[in-house]
């Protein structure tokens, strides 16, 4: 391996371990919803902000060791949560939300691009908030044994938190991104 690679590869596991260790700590941040037996996150937001920070590829892999090591019983999900038991309990479908979810707005920021706030926002809305709350709809309407209707109204709860969490990550997204590509400038110089 180049010392180049070497330099990069260090680059890249740095910023997985920054993203994974900001997506545990957020999980200390919690709302609990009695009534449905999701609480409300922060972690969702840092999960969308891995997307576009790391990329399709180590945006999906953080999240991904951040699931499994979840659900091998590490408390990392909200209130302290973990176990395999998660796979069966109505936030399963959120937690299948956070695995698609970098995946997704890192393919819409490919399409619409970062150079616009509003294409930033529409991609983290889009493959962030609806996106995970859709995929909870479903494990919310089968855990209560109801249609996937009466799921979607329960899922919509979040939205609008999960809206304002999308924007607020997509501006913080611009304003980081625009302060990363000016350092890799005058690295490279």
């Amino acid at each position: 391996m180049k010392k180049n690679d070497s330099k990069i590869a260090t680059n890249k596991i740095t910023k997985i371990a920054i993203f994974l260790v900001l997506i545990i700590i957020s999980g200390m941040i919690a709302i609990p919803v009695p009534a449905i037996g999701v609480p409300f996150v922060l972690q969702n937001m840092l999960i969308m902000m891995a997307g576009g920070f790391l990329g399709k590829k180590y945006g999906t892999l953080t999240v991904g060791i951040f699931l499994l090591a979840s659900l091998m019983g590490l408390p990392f999900l909200s209130g302290g949560r973990g176990g395999v038991g998660l796979l069966f309990s109505p936030g399963s479908g959120f937690l299948l939300g956070f695995l698609l979810c970098p995946l997704a707005i890192s393919l819409l920021l490919e399409k619409l691009g970062t150079r616009n706030l509003w294409c930033i926002i529409i991609a983290y809305i889009v493959g962030g908030a609806v996106l995970i709350d859709l995929m909870g709809s479903i494990s919310l309407a089968y855990y209560s044994h109801t249609s996937w209707l009466t799921g979607i109204a329960m899922a919509s709860i979040y939205l609008p938190i999960d809206l304002v969490k999308a924007v607020l990550a997509s501006v913080i997204h611009q304003r980081l991104k625009k302060e990363t590509y000016l350092e890799e400038m005058h690295d490279s110089l």
